[in-house]
């Protein structure tokens, strides 16, 4: 097996079976939490933790299966899961967008499914091919950048949360 390959599989695992990096999977964050916990805000100019998760499989979905994939955007994210793209959104028009909370939940879900399928089906050389249209990076590029991106909004999942429960933030 291609160590790219090794790699990429552990960045995109189920964190949920300890097959994957920790900071890889949004939905292992937030299993406990309430409706309310989950649109809940520090203060009005803020995001919610459901606005995080989403953002999560939103964005992974544009660098994989937009910017990889070469997919047209409207195969690529419904609809109704656009108030997760990059835009500040207000937790109301997420209400008013989205059909439920596992809704989301749901697409998080088949969004990683779909990830980790495209990376399952790549070879060592499809690794370092460049994407000319989105800066010249390779594959290997993209996939990190997109790891590191879930990782950077995991930790903002975590620090809300420790604010709802009142706990210490988990320092790592």
């Amino acid at each position: 097996m291609s160590e790219w390959l090794e790699l990429a599989g552990f960045m995109y695992g189920d964190a949920h079976d300890d097959q994957g990096f920790w900071y890889s999977h949004q939905l292992r964050e937030i299993d406990v939490l309430t409706e309310q916990q989950l649109y809940w805000t520090p203060g009005p100019k803020n995001l919610p933790i459901l606005w995080q998760v989403g953002h999560i499989a939103h964005r992974e979905r544009t660098h994989i299966g937009i910017f990889l994939q070469g997919l047209p955007a409207q195969e690529v994210i419904p609809i109704e899961f656009d108030v997760f793209g990059p835009e500040y959104t207000t937790t109301s028009v997420i209400k008013k967008s989205i059909k439920s909370i596992e809704s989301v939940f749901n697409w998080c879900r088949s969004v990683r499914k779909e990830s980790q399928a495209f990376i399952a089906s790549l070879q060592e050389e499809d690794f370092h091919k460049t994407q000319k249209q989105f800066g010249e990076l390779t594959v290997a590029h993209w996939l990190f950048i997109t790891a590191c991106h879930t990782a950077l909004h995991v930790g903002r999942i975590q620090l809300l949360r420790a604010m709802i429960e009142g706990t210490k933030e988990r320092a790592c």
